[in-house]
């Protein structure tokens, strides 16, 4: 008797490692391999598909409105745009990819209420009350007037100045605006980084004009 016990305790005890074995066991990582699932950081883009309910309320004035010249109207040539446009600084930024001087240009530190146009065709863009202190001497937004996923700006990868960054249009004559970063404060993340010389503020009456900060 006592010999069967002695073969059975090697097999009961095989039985129990292997039992052990099989529960909360997980492979272990070699070496210079992450543990777990990381995630990159996401680019600016994607960023719009974040739900905004916590933003303020914005009116739409892109539809049926009299200040956007229809598409037709627009200039097509160098020479039309630099006839229509008031000077070369808004030329060189809107058709030709410049950047204006940080903390010079005329609304980085607009404080009055009101709504952001197109220089080139009027099509409003942001509102003042989403335009922030961000600290970067150009004006910034944390959405266009419509939303983040609205239509007033349009964007495309930028892979100028040895780096990509998210380039922001005008969806309706495709005048170049600034770009988007995903630094930017609640409720979206962004901050769209948007030359002065690109815009014409239209005052909004009895507004505050004073924009939220982030400091």
């Amino acid at each position: 008797m006592a010999s069967r016990i002695i073969v059975l305790i090697p097999f009961l005890l095989a039985g129990c490692v292997e039992g052990r074995t099989n529960v909360n066991v997980e492979p272990q990582p070699e070496q210079g391999q992450t543990v777990g699932h990381t995630k990159p950081r996401p680019p600016a883009v994607p960023v719009a598909e974040q739900p905004v309910a916590e933003s303020p309320a914005i009116a739409s004035t892109t539809d049926k409105d009299s200040q956007v010249i229809p598409k037709d109207q627009l200039p097509k040539s160098d020479a039309e745009w630099r006839e229509k446009l008031d000077n070369e600084l808004q030329f060189k930024v809107t058709r030709k990819k410049a950047t204006e001087r940080a903390f010079s240009n005329e609304y980085w530190d607009n404080k009055q209420d009101g709504t952001y146009r197109c220089v080139c065709c009027g099509l409003a863009l942001f509102d003042a009350e989403t335009k922030y202190r961000s600290g970067t001497g150009w004006p910034s937004f944390f959405q266009p007037v419509d939303g983040v996923d609205g239509t007033s700006v349009a964007e495309v990868v930028d892979n100028g100045l040895f780096s990509s960054r998210t380039e922001v249009l005008c969806s309706h004559c495709d005048a170049h605006l600034g770009h988007v970063f995903d630094d930017g404060p609640a409720p979206t993340g962004l901050r769209y980084c948007i030359n002065s010389a690109s815009l014409r503020f239209e005052d909004r009456t009895g507004g505050t004009g004073e924009p939220p900060t982030d400091e």
